[in-house]
């Protein structure tokens, strides 16, 4: 058994005020402020020019944000935005449930996260950008989110559609010039209002990352948007649909992308095929259903602790979209406890210690299926 400490906070301003305090923050963790620094030299200004622009364009206020962040902890702003634009995930469970099949009659989503507890920000924050959107969710390396929900009821989640993208040797080399998942989450939560706004936020986007993105609002609709290698493929449902459900995991789902990418490591496959079994029996769920769905240990269950292959549940939560608000138990570990947040209420800020329960994986975990 390992430790870990998460960190609760809520940010208000512009978006230079905002990337300042966050260096603030930063500074008294120091492995996230040297995790800034440690890039200089790696992009020519050029390069930093083009990241510049596009962030300008798809996300408007992310320059100033790293510009303050950077001039908190003494870094360059060049170093910055190489960290932000290379910093990846692997791996995620996403459930969007519609009322028909809650108890509630809400609009549901559980999700778990899954990566190195040694590299995870395990920080959680609600986010008031001046001008923009409110919204709270998962950090990634400060700027970015991995999920969240805004202040007008729309939710997005993601999961990694195939191998993770990234200019490291190891990974998926980008087919295309564009945005890391993590950007694309925040720009949909501070400027789109529901799915409808977001997926046509999201067609002219362009997104190295390959993703599949669950959207759900408040009114009742939900949408499964992938891409792979720039391709990109929608598939949506409402209170009028027969299926009343959309789950993703981390390989295609979709024909359109499976085409390019018809192949999935076994243990994404066999997290599908359970989450689709469980919800092909199910009626009227209920917040309790969905937590054990996600605490439980895979095969059976959604959650994994193989932490040292970058595939340990950092973070396990369940949205009620409906209701705007969040239960999250950190670490995979029902022993570790829920904390319930929500959009109407202030967050106080706060840091506590987890433990995490380090395993691995019993099977060949690259196996391809």
């Amino acid at each position: 058994m390992e430790k870990a400490s998460v960190n609760i906070f809520e940010l208000v301003g512009t978006n230079y005020e905002i990337g300042y305090h966050l260096g603030k923050i930063a500074i008294k963790h120091p492995q996230f402020a040297q995790m800034q620094k440690c890039a200089s030299g790696t992009f020519t200004e050029k390069r930093a020019k083009e990241m510049t622009e596009m962030f300008e364009r798809y996300c408007p206020g992310l320059n100033e944000e790293l510009q303050g962040f950077a001039e908190a902890i003494g870094a360059t702003r060049l170093q910055t935005v190489y960290y932000a634009m290379t910093y990846l995930t692997p791996g995620c469970s996403l459930l969007a449930v519609l009322p028909k099949l809650t108890a509630n009659g809400h609009v549901m989503v559980a999700r778990n996260y899954e990566f190195s507890h040694k590299m995870d920000d395990f920080c959680f924050c609600k986010t008031k950008v001046t001008g923009k959107y409110a919204h709270m969710g998962g950090n990634v390396m400060q700027f970015g989110r991995s999920e969240g929900i805004n202040e007008h009821g729309l939710m997005v989640g993601q999961t990694s559609c195939g191998m993770p993208v990234g200019n490291m040797e190891f990974l998926r080399k980008p087919a295309i010039t564009g945005l890391q998942f993590w950007a694309v989450i925040r720009s949909l939560l501070e400027n789109c209002k529901d799915v409808s706004e977001a997926l046509q936020a999201l067609k002219d986007m362009p997104i190295a990352y390959n993703i599949n993105l669950i959207l759900a609002d408040k009114f009742g609709r939900a949408a499964l948007f992938e891409t792979l290698d720039g391709k990109k493929a929608v598939q949506e449902i409402d209170g009028t649909t027969t299926k009343q459900y959309l789950h993703s995991t981390n390989h295609a789902h979709l024909p359109e992308i499976m085409e390019i990418e018809p192949l999935a490591m076994e243990h994404s496959a066999c997290r599908y095929n359970f989450i689709k079994n469980y919800m092909d029996q199910a009626k009227q769920l209920t917040n309790e259903d969905l937590k054990e769905l996600l605490l439980a240990k895979y095969p059976t269950g959604l959650c994994c602790h193989w932490y040292e292959e970058f595939f340990g549940t950092i973070k396990s939560m369940v949205f009620d979209v409906t209701l705007g608000k969040v239960d999250i138990c950190w670490g995979g570990r029902a022993a570790n406890g829920w904390k319930t947040y929500a959009l109407d209420a202030d967050i106080q800020a706060e840091n506590f210690m987890i433990d995490i329960e380090v395993e691995h994986p019993t099977f060949d975990f690259t196996r391809l299926v």
